[in-house]
Formats: C-alpha cells, sequence, structure tokens
C-alpha cells in the first residue's frame, strides 16, 4: 500500500507540471508569435546562407525573399506589408535559387550563370555566395536537377543549425515563463508533495483527474492530427495564441484547486516564518520552475507511464497470488 500512495503522490505531482506545463507551453508560443521569432530565425539564417549580391545594387537575400514563390508562403499584415515565411519547403528553396541564377536568360547555363553573379574570382572573391554556389554547380556537374538537389542539402545543414538556435532561444523563454507562473501561483513541490502525502481524498481527487486529462489530451490529438489545416481567420497568429495561453492558465489553476491543493500566497505570510521556511520554500519553487520549463509534452508521456504502472501493477499481482493459492492449498 506504501508503494501505491507513493505512485499516487508521483501522479498528483506530475498531474500539476503538466497543467502548469501547458500553460507554460502556450505562453512561450504567444510570445514566439508575437515576437515572430520562427521568422527571425528564417531570415537570419537566410541571411547567412545566401549572404552576397546578385547584382550590383541587390542583395541575393532580398532577391530571394521577393520571389513569387516564397511571397506566396507568407500571409499580407495588416498594413498591406506580408509577413516573412515561418517555414520554407526545402525543395522550393532549391527552385527558387535556380530561378534568380537564370531568370534574365533562360538559356544561360547554370556554370555561366554563376559566373556572372559579381565578384572577382569565379571562387567569389568578396561574394561569398558567388563561391557557394561556383562549388554546388562543380560538385552537381552542371546539371540543374543535382544542383536543387545540392542547394536542398545545403540548406537543410543551415536550418539544422538554426533549428538549435531556435530551440535555445525558446527554452530560455520557457524558463522565464514557468518562474512567473510557479511564483504568481506558488507552485511549490515541497508543499505539493506534503498534501498529496498526507491527503488521501486529494491524492484520489488528482489520479482521477490525471485519467481524464490524458483522454482529453488524447481526443484533442487526434483531432489535430485529422485537421491539420485549421486556422484562425480573424484573429493573428499571435492575438490567438495568447487567447489559448490564457485560457491554458485559467484551467491549470482551476484544475488543481478542484482537486483541493491550495495554490496562490494567501495565507501564508501572515504566520510566522523562519529561515528555513524560506529555504524550503525557495528549493520548493526553484523545482517546480524547471520541471515546468520542461513543458507538457515530457510530463504528458511521463504521466501515462506512471498511470500505466498504476492500471497494470496491482492486478498483475492479484492475478500472481491467484494462481499461487491452489499452490498453497495443496501444501496445506
Amino acid at each position: 500500500m506504501f508503494g501505491l500512495e507513493m505512485l499516487d503522490v508521483m501522479i498528483g505531482l506530475v498531474t500539476v507540471y503538466l497543467v502548469f506545463g501547458l500553460a507554460c507551453t502556450s505562453v512561450v508560443e504567444a510570445v514566439a508569435a508575437l515576437l515572430s521569432l520562427r521568422s527571425t530565425f528564417l531570415e537570419t539564417a537566410m541571411n547567412e546562407f545566401l549572404a552576397g549580391d546578385i547584382s550590383e545594387k541587390k542583395a541575393f537575400a532580398a532577391a530571394f525573399f521577393e520571389h513569387p514563390l516564397i511571397q506566396s508562403l507568407s500571409r499580407d499584415k495588416r498594413n498591406g506589408e506580408r509577413d516573412l515565411p515561418s517555414y520554407i519547403p526545402p525543395e522550393i528553396v532549391g527552385r527558387v535559387v535556380e530561378a534568380l541564377l537564370v531568370t534574365d536568360d533562360e538559356t544561360l547555363s547554370l556554370p555561366d550563370a554563376v559566373n556572372a553573379l559579381p565578384g572577382k574570382s569565379q571562387e567569389g572573391e568578396k561574394n561569398r555566395i558567388k563561391g557557394l554556389l561556383h562549388t554546388l554547380v562543380v560538385q552537381a556537374d552542371g546539371d540543374a536537377a543535382a544542383f536543387r538537389k545540392a542547394v536542398e542539402t545545403h540548406f537543410n545543414a543551415v536550418m539544422g543549425r538554426t533549428s538549435g538556435w531556435f530551440k535555445r532561444r525558446q527554452q530560455t523563454i520557457s524558463i522565464a515563463v514557468s518562474a512567473v507562473l510557479v511564483i504568481f501561483a506558488n507552485v511549490d513541490s515541497v508543499s505539493l508533495v506534503a498534501s498529496l502525502s498526507s491527503n488521501p481524498e486529494v491524492r484520489s481527487a488528482m489520479v482521477k483527474n490525471a485519467g481524464e486529462l490524458l483522454e482529453k489530451r488524447k481526443a484533442e490529438t487526434e483531432k489535430l492530427n485529422k485537421d491539420k489545416t485549421t486556422s484562425p481567420k480573424s484573429l493573428t497568429e499571435a492575438e490567438t495564441k495568447y487567447e489559448a495561453a490564457q485560457a491554458a492558465y485559467d484551467t491549470a489553476t482551476h484544475f488543481s484547486e478542484s482537486a483541493g491543493l491550495s495554490l496562490g500566497w494567501r495565507g501564508w505570510w501572515t504566520a510566522k516564518k523562519t529561515f528555513s521556511d524560506f529555504v524550503t520554500k525557495f528549493a520548493g519553487l526553484t523545482v517546480s520552475i524547471f520541471a515546468i520549463s520542461l513543458g507538457a509534452p515530457f510530463w504528458f508521456d511521463i504521466l501515462q507511464r506512471f498511470m500505466q504502472v498504476r492500471t497494470t501493477g496491482p492486478r498483475n499481482e492479484t492475478e500472481r497470488k491467484k494462481r499461487e493459492l491452489p499452490k498453497d492449498l495443496n501444501k496445506k
């Protein structure tokens, strides 16, 4: 029984991490949409990838983003301008780069088109994009399809590094958002464990809520997988993400409090506190900050595993005892 109680305590704690992780993830996505982080990182990556000029007065990257195939991937802003795309398929990159090279003269070969770019030497001195494209053309032996494939491969390598930058930035934002949520709601891991350990009713309610939450998340995931084209029409992405974040936070606090867990700072400051109380509070909040910053997907997987153990563990133990019962009777 002690093992089952501890498992229920862990399920309750992980459930709190999950619901606040949902809120944290939603806020981080809202911030990313508000700051256009994906578009910004993509633009930075393309400026580095296509560093150089396509003509004496125009940068290659600027011409790339002005191409109709790239423009079609973005949408109009409210002021009439166009957003930068947040994602570009690799095959589109190869086609656009090729089109930019031979746009003025379709009969021009790729090697001649690359040589026509600004720069004193074939290797692209003072114009890095010329040197890069010259290398790719040589590797492709002048073949257009092989050249496009080489551009796609190099683009994927650049985006792999950019994804690392983006994930590190998101992790930093996630920790900051998690700290705000945890401190504002007083999500103290030490206090939560104490409440769950000493209150069977709270444990039972949290386990029940955890099962319902898993079922709800599975249904939502299946719905998203069936309809991946749904997009907001009346609101911008940032506004939609903000509303989702606000709803996720309200759900997290209501979910925890409905099970009997007290959140917030009501009454905490009125009681006399010792130095050890402040140290314990700091430790509990710090653990929660880093745990919640891991995000909802991480805790969703952990909660699924705990619930599977809880469901299958006692059943298997009961079946084992039933199988052993006749042997014990025979011994008697």
